[in-house]
C-alpha cells in the first residue's frame, strides 16, 4: 500500500467570507465550486479546499478541525488494512467519478479520510 499525497483539507469557518475572501482574493486560489455554505477551491497540484458555513450540515461532523484527506494508491487495501487495525470509519464508502473516499476517527480522535481509486467492477 502507497500513501501518495494530501488530496483535501476541509475547514470548518465560523467567519466564512474573510475566510473565503483569504484564499480567493488573497491568496488567488480559484473558486471551483459554490454552493450554500460551502466554498471549494482547487489547488495548482490537484488537491481541493473545502470551506464549510454553518448553513452546510453536510459536513457537521468536521468538529475536530481541518479534515484532511491522504490519497492512497489502492482504496480497498488500505481500507481493510485499517479496518483491521481497529480503525473506526465514519458513515459508508463515498464514490463518484471512479474515486472512492471515506472518513475515520484517528487514533486520537481527530476525523480524517483516506480517498483513491474506486474498485472495479466485477
Amino acid at each position: 500500500m502507497t500513501l501518495l499525497k494530501v488530496d483535501f483539507v476541509g475547514l470548518p469557518a465560523n467567519r466564512m467570507e474573510e475566510t473565503v475572501a483569504l484564499f480567493r482574493d488573497v491568496l488567488g486560489a480559484p473558486v471551483a465550486r459554490q454552493t450554500d455554505g460551502l466554498v471549494g477551491f482547487r489547488l495548482a497540484d490537484g488537491a481541493v479546499l473545502e470551506v464549510y458555513g454553518a448553513t452546510d450540515k453536510f459536513h457537521s461532523f468536521f468538529t475536530t478541525g481541518p479534515v484532511v484527506a491522504f490519497r492512497v494508491e489502492n482504496f480497498d487495501l488500505a481500507s481493510q488494512s485499517m479496518t483491521n487495525a481497529g480503525i473506526s470509519f465514519i458513515g459508508d464508502v463515498q464514490c463518484r467519478d471512479g474515486v472512492s473516499w471515506q472518513h475515520f476517527y484517528s487514533p486520537d480522535g481527530m476525523v480524517l479520510e483516506i480517498i483513491g481509486p474506486a474498485p472495479s467492477a466485477p
